[in-house]
């Protein structure tokens, strides 16, 4: 991968994890997030989906865990937007995080576009 290819497949990476980076803070400590939350019925799954977003961000930037990261990412971004899109409520922002992750997975590592089904001999 050259070296313009990989900068920006860190930009993007960066960007797109700061809001769910952002939410596992206020999941935590604001209670403007943990009322949201409560309105969409995760109140008492507040603190287990903030944690599950501490670890889906982890793995999605080490380079060694980024393919299941990018994974429990889009995992977690689908849900946010399946649980919005139930409410009512906007999806535009969740979508273009989960657009974010994508973007920086395909950078990152282009080998997703690849599929292949296993040759049998």
């Amino acid at each position: 991968m050259n070296k313009q290819r990989k900068v920006i497949g860190w930009i993007v990476t960066i960007v797109a994890c700061l809001a769910p980076a952002w939410g596992v803070i206020g999941k935590f400590i604001s209670p403007e997030m943990q009322a949201n939350m409560a309105s969409i019925g995760f109140e008492p799954y507040t603190q287990m989906v903030a944690i599950f977003e501490l670890i889906a961000v982890a793995f999605f930037i080490l380079p060694q865990t980024g393919r299941i990261g990018a994974l429990l990412m889009t995992a977690l971004m689908a849900g946010a937007v399946a649980a919005h899109l139930g409410h009512g409520q906007n999806i535009g922002f969740q979508t273009t995080i989960l657009c974010l992750i994508w973007t920086a997975t395909l950078i990152r590592y282009p080998e997703f576009l690849r599929f292949r089904a296993k040759q049998e001999s």
